[in-house]
This record gives structure tokens, sequence and C-alpha cells, in this order.
């Protein structure tokens, strides 16, 4: 069993909206049709789907539910439904396009053993029955994910690799680990 980590972006959840993840942000307009760029924090590129529910928001307009009409991953290029011109793409510049947690579940094709990052957060962290922690949230250094976890007197971080890792159990809410022990009594 692979494990992996979708990054999803779980650390831009917008306060006001806990269930909507941030997907990236949306660059400059380009072309005549209503193109922008993309400035993509995923990996989880099938959710850019024809017709997936998408919200684009900004600090200083209300948001607006949009439908992908396409992405090209090669230029990072994405057109939504309903905004087909320069000047109509020119007014999402700088925004925030976000995804519902259920509509990224939906969409996402997960393998065994791959979570996306927002599902890991808040889960235990147990080693041979003991409780180490709490995910904090998902960090990627080096091209490895690393969970932070909240032990109860500091923060660690635990590479999310089959050699610390035994398995992850969503409906207990647990990371079983294995020598992660020894992680936090490093730091």
């Amino acid at each position: 069993m692979a494990l992996a980590i979708k990054s999803w972006s779980w650390q831009l959840k917008t306060p006001m909206c806990s269930n909507l993840l941030v997907v990236g942000l949306l660059g400059r307009a380009v072309g005549l049709k209503g193109g922008l760029k993309l400035n993509l924090q995923s990996n989880c590129l099938e959710c850019l789907t024809l017709g997936a529910s998408v919200q684009v928001s900004s600090p200083l307009k209300p948001s607006q539910t949009y439908q992908i009409h396409a992405y090209e991953p090669k230029t990072s290029l994405l057109f939504l439904e309903g905004v087909s011109t320069r000047e109509q793409a020119q007014e999402l510049t700088g925004s925030t396009l976000k995804m519902s947690e259920e509509e990224t579940l939906r969409l996402c094709k997960l393998q065994e053993g791959e979570f996306l990052a927002f599902q890991l957060v808040g889960l235990e962290v147990v080693e041979e029955g003991d409780v180490l922690g709490v995910v904090l949230g998902v960090e990627s250094l080096a091209g490895v994910d690393y969970l932070q976890v909240q032990a109860p007197t500091k923060k660690f971080l635990i590479p999310y690799i089959p050699r610390y890792i035994v398995g992850t159990d969503l409906k207990a809410r647990r990371i079983h680990t294995k020598d992660a022990l020894g992680l936090l009594e490093e730091s």
C-alpha cells in the first residue's frame, strides 16, 4: 500500500465557510475568451473538470459560484462558465478559487492509502496505544509530506512515509505510527 497525501489546500480554509478548500489563486487574464491563469495550490487536477462547481471570492466582492468550463494543465489556464471575455476575466483577477470538501471528495480519485490533506487534520496520532498528539496540518518539504503534530508540550513533524506510518483510520480518526515517539523526543 502506497502512502500519499493529495494536497488540496487545507490550510487556507476560509473561516466563514469552513467546508470550502482553496484550489488556487486566479492570476492575470489571458487571451480574449475569458481565460485566467490559475496559481494552483494542489495536486488534485482531476477535480478541475467540466461542470465542477467552484466559488470565486475576494475580500472586496461577495463570493460567486461558477462551473468550470475547461482547465488546461500545461498552460495553467482556467475557463469558467459565464466568463467569456477578457474584461470579465479581469474582474476575477486576484480572487481565490475554492471548492467544497464534498465536491472535492466526489471528483478526486483517491487510491488506497491516499488521502486529501484536510481529511488528516484533527486526527490523533497513536503509537502502541499512546496518543502522541493531534495533526494540525500537512506540510510538503523536499517532495515529502509531513504531518504537523501538536503534542501536549510541543509541535513536531512526522514524515508521511511507510517508515513511520502504519495506517490511517478515518472512521476512528486515528493515524497509527511506529518510531514517531523518537521524533517527538528528539524535536
